[in-house]
């Protein structure tokens, strides 16, 4: 074997750790987000993280994945006054966390069902 052979040996051994890494993390993910959807029946997303020991951001994430999985429809969602804010709350879940895991608040019910209307077309 030769220098060349031996480097691209090297390439296709980094490339398949890369690939086996990634298929690894896949499946952790898929069997945390079970866990989330089994834990979200009796508690809420705020809790999801003492529960879990994951960090907070990543269970509110994959909660925002179960609720564009399950309640991907604009009828599933309606803006609600909470104190001086506008939020959005499921018919039949909690209130909304988007893709990067944040509650989210709007200063008028108008901002409330536009984000409604452009999330879920």
């Amino acid at each position: 074997m030769n220098g060349l052979d031996s480097y691209y040996d090297g390439l296709l051994a980094e490339h398949q750790r890369s690939v086996d890494e990634r298929a690894y993390q896949a499946e952790q993910h898929d069997k945390l987000k079970d866990w989330i959807s089994s834990l979200l029946t009796d508690n809420h997303p705020a809790e999801l993280a003492r529960l879990t020991g994951e960090y907070d951001t990543t269970c509110k994430k994959i909660v925002h994945e179960l609720y564009m999985e399950r309640f991907n429809d604009r009828n599933c969602w309606k803006p609600e006054r909470s104190g001086d804010i506008w939020v959005i709350y499921g018919l039949s879940t909690d209130e909304w966390i988007d893709e990067n895991g944040d509650y989210v608040g709007f200063e008028t019910k108008n901002e409330a069902d536009q984000y409604i209307k452009e999330t879920f077309k």
